[in-house]
């Protein structure tokens, strides 16, 4: 078999296998959410940031930010079988300083990579607290929000760097 024709196959076989890799093709917000199986609430959203892992298929981790009225996620969130009458798992800041690994994460360190906080454009201020819930999907998706109450409206920010068994 002569070189060209080699390389034509080689070409044609990681042409087959890229779609399942991700990485050139870019999906849409809804495309992403159906395959993580996460539907946005019943409300209109303003949406301030999203972002996908478009290197693997399904995408392996999603982040966004969006400010929706704060009764319309109480009611998503309940959805999603978080109880909203207990506590929150974490709040922000912190209480206290804990340990991962031996080093220290004060109660006022990010809640999120220094990547995702430079995505969202979060700043929060120290001086208020902010509910931190998790929910999983029947899939196995696993989510945190980080949730900015103000008055009659909510502003979430949310990810996941697990999109659930389907994406192993």
């Amino acid at each position: 078999m002569g070189k060209s024709r080699r390389n034509a196959k080689a070409s044609l076989a990681l042409l087959a296998v890229a779609p399942l890799l991700g990485g050139c093709a870019t999906h849409s917000r809804q495309e992403v959410l159906d395959a993580v199986h996460l539907r946005m609430p019943d409300c209109p959203a303003e949406m301030h940031s999203y972002a996908a892992d478009e290197a693997w298929w399904p995408p392996g981790w999603v982040e966004m930010s969006y400010t929706v009225p704060k009764n319309c996620m109480d009611a998503y969130l309940a959805a999603h079988g978080v109880d909203l009458t207990a506590k929150p798992i974490n709040t922000w800041p912190r209480s206290g300083t804990s340990f991962v690994g031996g080093a220290p994460i004060e109660p006022t360190d990010p809640p999120f990579s220094p990547k995702t906080m430079r995505r969202f454009k979060l700043r929060l201020d120290a001086s208020r607290t902010y509910p931190e819930h998790s929910f999983e999907t029947p899939y196995g998706s696993r989510f945190t929000v980080l949730l900015d109450e103000q008055g009659d409206s909510t502003t979430v920010y949310l990810e996941t760097d697990f999109g659930g068994p389907h994406v192993l």
